[in-house]
């Protein structure tokens, strides 16, 4: 009973239950530090083209390309615990038609992704910013269909469960305003696909004339 192979055991279970404890202790910890971040999308253009999925397609199908503005502050999301944040935004739309004539009834794909390692890299400011994936739809074609953006991300802690937020203006805006007035609150937020060759145009200052 008192071999020192007994004792060892005894030792690996009580440092492994203390383990287990501290680390049940980091993982709850993270409840005191309430997450309040913050993101402004506006989609300055959208480009709809025809291209071929690979050289050895002949087959065409729409692409879009997507320029965007972001303002985005994560600074909240982070702690003692927090090892990494994951950020994304997507375009998510309603669905259409495949080849089959089966009917998808929303669409979601990332245009955009970042890996933000630290408080210092948690404020995003981007002008004029490409999405790093262009999009292609599963029927070949977009059908000049209404769009939402969403901003997401992904709390990748040290110790415990990775927690998932997503910011979205349902609500917001449709249409493009006329050229001349003032955007409204949350409508960059949303687009409409052009036509194949046409692009979304961003609204000009206010007193310009065209």
């Amino acid at each position: 009973m008192h071999s020192s192979a007994v004792r060892l055991q005894n030792v690996f279970g009580f440092f492994t239950t203390v383990s287990f404890f501290v680390a049940f202790l980091t993982a709850i910890s993270v409840l005191l530090y309430p997450a309040s971040p913050s993101a402004d999308v506006s989609v300055s253009k959208v480009k709809v083209i025809k291209g071929r999925p690979n050289y050895y397609s002949s087959k065409q199908q729409e692409y879009a390309f997507i320029t965007f503005d972001l303002d985005a502050d994560l600074s909240s999301l982070y702690n003692w615990n927090t090892k990494q944040v994951f950020a994304w935004l997507s375009v998510q739309y309603d669905g259409g038609e495949n080849l089959r004539g089966v009917k998808h009834s929303e669409n979601e794909a990332i245009i955009w992704d970042a890996i933000l390692p630290s408080q210092k890299t948690s404020r995003l400011s981007l002008r004029n910013e490409k999405a790093k994936y262009n999009i292609n739809d599963i029927a070949g074609k977009f059908l000049e269909r209404n769009a939402t953006v969403r901003f997401g991300w992904n709390v990748q802690p040290h110790v415990g469960a990775l927690t998932w937020g997503v910011i979205e203006v349902p609500n917001a805006v449709a249409q493009e305003e006329e050229e001349g007035k003032k955007k409204k609150k949350g409508e960059g937020w949303r687009f409409t696909f052009p036509p194949v060759g046409g692009r979304k145009k961003s609204p000009s200052p206010p007193g310009t004339s065209v």
